[in-house]
């Protein structure tokens, strides 16, 4: 009865499009009014506690090494060098965007930015070269969610932090199924442009000199990556000194060596990537709050016992956590959902076996298809904003491609092999 209340609490707040933190900071604090007798020093004790952790300072600078990068010259040329990879296949200019939304989006951590500056770049292509709007709107946007399962990303910090679990680990776990989800991607491109005869004019004969003169016009973005994430698993860097000697590189190239960012424009920078930093904070803080109350009061092993007597094995259970992740995503912000989600469900998957790190990956992917899930889907709205297509044609187009993240969804939840492979391979078995 206890958890019924407090999911009505939540909820109605919700409803009443109060701010996700306010709602989940006063959801934990009318949950420690109602059903404890503590101290409301336990709030303000509780949010410091929450903030108290070193990887958490790697957040600002992802964001900042993705502001930098976007405003300078690294993702144009990242962009045309995948270009310059795929512009001889039937629909090449399909696979150019997800592919560069890929990896845009990993470096931008932002989902919207990605749909913003890579939509901006690929939509009048794409129409220029006679691909139907809907086709390219959809998967546009869908490929933005790769930025959320792609390394580094905010959302696998916050959930690694939250499920006590390796923050490396995770973001090692996120390469197999990134690639996967891409693959399924472009080969839906391939095969709808091959299928109505897309893109013709678009095509360009491999060059190899042309490869290899885009390749080493990114060479100063592509060693920035490689130092990031070489210096992650080679044990040189924690996650914050990655974030910050990564961040370090990018000002040095876009401000000394390219010359495309100015000192007004890295105070723009700081100040905006200033502002989601501390949205970022205020949320975690908030639902902090939530998520210590509902360890204290034993909630999850309470729903722990209640559990096993109606999901009798670890694939109903991975079927219900795919339904779960799929729903709350659609309505609730990605960071407070983790919060109040994994650590009940978390005490649950390594109940049945579940490998952690697989689990939190699966709660990645499930939760940032609620992105493009109606009728809330944040990207759909952004989508729409960008393109002029009314709210029903921006679902319509994006269809095929949520079928395909749910497809992937599942392949990643019955395949585990795929979240823990790279993780093994790279750190050693955990």
């Amino acid at each position: 009865m206890e958890a019924l209340i407090i999911l009505v609490i939540l909820f109605a707040l919700l409803l009443l499009r109060i701010p996700i933190y306010i709602c989940l900071y006063l959801t934990g604090v009318l949950g420690l009014w109602i059903f404890t007798s503590l101290d409301f020093t336990f709030v303000a004790q509780t949010m410091l506690k929450k903030l108290d952790n070193f990887s958490l300072l790697s957040i600002p600078f992802f964001i900042l090494l993705g502001a930098v990068m976007v405003r300078g010259q690294s993702a144009n040329r990242l962009v045309n060098l995948a270009w310059k990879c795929v512009s001889w296949l039937p629909g090449g200019l399909g696979i150019t965007a997800v592919i560069s939304s890929g990896v845009f989006g990993a470096i931008s951590g932002s989902s919207i930015s990605t749909v913003v500056t890579i939509g901006g770049v690929m939509f009048p292509h794409m129409e220029k070269y006679n691909y139907p709007k809907p086709f390219s709107v959809g998967l546009v946007t869908s490929a933005a969610i790769l930025g959320i399962i792609i390394p580094p990303s905010i959302i696998m910090i916050i959930c690694a932090l939250t499920a006590g679990e390796s923050v490396v680990r995770l973001f090692a776990a996120g390469y197999l199924p990134g690639v996967l989800i891409m693959i399924l991607l472009s080969l839906y491109a391939w095969w709808e442009a091959n299928r109505k005869g897309l893109g013709k004019d678009a095509l360009e004969r491999f060059s190899m000199t042309e490869l290899g003169k885009s390749a080493g016009q990114a060479l100063f973005p592509m060693l920035i990556i490689a130092v990031l994430f070489g210096g992650i698993y080679s044990g040189a860097f924690t996650i914050t000194e990655a974030s910050v000697v990564s961040c370090a590189m990018v000002l040095i190239v876009e401000m000394a060596i390219y010359r495309a960012v100015s000192f007004k424009d890295l105070k723009e920078l700081l100040i905006s990537s200033g502002m989601v930093s501390g949205a970022l904070v205020i949320t975690v803080s908030g639902a902090g709050v939530i998520s210590e109350y509902i360890i204290m009061r034993e909630i999850p092993q309470k729903i722990l016992e209640v559990s096993m007597a109606y999901i009798p094995n670890q694939w109903s259970f991975m079927i219900f956590t795919i339904v779960v992740l799929l729903i709350i995503g659609t309505f609730m912000d990605q960071i407070g959902a983790i919060m109040i989600l994994v650590p009940i469900m978390m005490p649950i998957a390594q109940k049945l076996g579940v490998d952690p790190i697989h689990y939190c990956l699966l709660f990645t992917v499930g939760l940032g298809i609620g992105y493009i899930t109606p009728p809330l889907g944040l990207l759909l709205y952004t989508a729409q904003a960008i393109t002029r297509l009314d709210f029903v044609q921006v679902s319509k187009a994006i269809t095929p491609s949520l079928i395909i993240y749910i497809i992937a969804l599942f392949i990643l939840a019955f395949v585990p092999w795929l979240s823990t492979v790279v993780p093994n391979l790279l750190l050693g078995p955990s």
